[in-house]
């Protein structure tokens, strides 16, 4: 009889409709709320603006604490539910048994959902393992001591050993570790690039509306300020300084001018 178990891929796929799936309710909750305080934030005055960027602030933890809560019980609730599974497991024939072989319940099952945080913290890691270890267990398999099989087995079934790959896990391991030190390289730098602070600034700018009274305010490490001629926006970047100039009337920001800063870096035209 062949091994009941379930490898990586099969897993990843139903990982990938379950995120879907999960992400659903808080973002049908949350998304109106952002695209009201969006228009809000338009039409902000000097006294209102303030407030109406905390809101959205406010908006957006709820957003995240839904979507723990979401996450949590859509997975620990089906999969110790009655099918042992959640719907992207369903669709792709798989459910999750404790160590004996059957049903998980739901302490164990919450267990297992928040174990993940642990798969996810080691470059997904935690996950790659689900491929190439004995019996094709995740970390938070392992934590919590499950197996995910095939629909069709039953309590009682063999659970046999099935042969490991460390070299591989260790080889991959290696591989994610260095990605991850990339993307974190690369993302330090764009903090530090021109291009990416005029592109934020330019977004907040234009946000403002023309006739609201606006007091000097700094965000994001970039100073903002308004008169009669429209907004500025000022940041520095390696100790170099940078003026982005958003005309009144205009949509259209350039850059302004002037000893040590070189507009070419932050991708505007030079203001005239």
């Amino acid at each position: 009889m062949n091994a009941p178990y379930i490898g990586f891929w099969k897993r990843a796929v139903a990982f990938v409709i379950d995120a879907i799936l999960v992400a659903i309710p808080p973002a049908i909750i949350c998304v109106p709320l952002m695209i009201w305080q969006g228009v809000k934030l338009s039409q902000a005055t000097e006294d209102t603006t303030a407030g109406t960027l905390a809101v959205m602030v406010a908006i957006y933890i709820l957003w995240q604490v839904l979507g723990a809560i979401s996450y949590w019980l859509y997975f620990a609730l089906l999969e110790s539910g009655a099918k042992q599974a959640t719907f992207g497991k369903r669709i792709m024939g798989i459910k999750v048994i404790g160590k004996d072989g059957g049903r998980i319940g739901f302490g164990r099952a919450t267990g297992r959902t928040f174990a993940k945080i642990l798969s996810y913290v080691t470059v997904y890691i935690g996950y790659v393992m689900a491929g190439l270890t004995n019996r094709k267990r995740a970390l938070h398999d392992y934590i919590a001591e499950t197996y995910v099989v095939r629909a069709d087995f039953q309590p009682g079934d063999e659970l046999p050993d099935t042969p490991s790959h460390p070299w591989w896990l260790a080889i991959i391991s290696l591989f994610l570790i260095l990605g991850l030190g990339a993307l974190l390289l690369v993302g330090a730098l764009a903090q530090e690039n021109p291009a990416t602070k005029a592109g934020q600034a330019v977004i907040m700018m234009q946000a403002i509306d023309d006739n609201a009274e606006m007091e000097d305010m700094d965000i994001n490490d970039i100073w903002y300020s308004k008169d009669e001629d429209g907004l500025r926006a000022s940041f520095e970047v390696n100790d170099d300084a940078y003026t982005i100039f958003l005309p009144k009337g205009s949509k259209e920001a350039c850059c302004e001018e002037y000893p040590n800063a070189d507009c070419e870096e932050t991708g505007l035209s030079v203001c005239k």
